[in-house]
């Protein structure tokens, strides 16, 4: 074989496997990108399911706060309407045709002793006179009309040295408001409620 034949023939083999290292480092290359690609889309993949977990939970917890507003909102709503609804009864009782028989009741269950001085409303004066406080006091009990007056809608103050009896209907309503509320409360709608 010449030496032409020999380089050719090198040159040849060279050329081969020159072809399949190129073709093998191209394969390689395709492989490790392929797996570059997959860890970056894997990675990609948890950053983004990490990111959509904590969105939700956040918008959950959000959810659940803006939920608890709006049901304070809502009670609170509900307790002004109930309070306002108390208010106006306790002036409308105050108005009322049996008014002076609610104060002949408070009157009756009055256990003081002695001169008892009864503390009205101004504009009760009429209404609750020293004739009626009169037919209402007993052996024990004298009631005696006060020169003084009371802010409150209706209702008396009965007063003998220190002691005192606040039998006001605000007073009234007031110890039993809790139970009031839970009841009126009952007859509200729970949504959709209009001032």
């Amino acid at each position: 074989m010449s030496l032409d034949a020999i380089l050719a023939k090198v040159e040849k083999d060279a050329q081969e496997k020159a072809g399949r290292i190129i073709n093998e480092a191209g394969e390689e290359r395709e492989k490790a990108l392929h797996q570059v690609k997959s860890r970056i889309k894997e990675s990609h993949h948890r950053d983004v399911e990490r990111i959509r977990g904590k969105v939700e939970s956040r918008s959950r917890r959000m959810k659940q706060h803006m939920q608890r507003e709006m049901e304070k909102a809502l009670l609170s709503h509900r307790r002004r309407l109930v309070d306002r609804a108390i208010e106006e009864a306790v002036k409308e009782i105050a108005k009322a045709p049996d008014y002076l028989e609610i104060i002949r009741t408070l009157l009756g269950g009055c256990d003081l002793q002695g001169e008892v001085e009864v503390i009205t409303a101004a504009e009760d004066k009429q209404k609750i006179t020293e004739a009626f406080l009169g037919k209402a006091s007993t052996g024990k009990t004298v009631f005696v009309l006060s020169e003084e007056n009371h802010n409150d809608h209706g209702g008396i103050i009965m007063r003998s040295g220190k002691i005192s009896l606040n039998a006001t209907l605000s007073m009234i309503a007031e110890l039993n408001h809790d139970s009031m509320v839970m009841e009126l409360s009952r007859l509200l709608p729970l949504e959709g409620q209009v001032e």
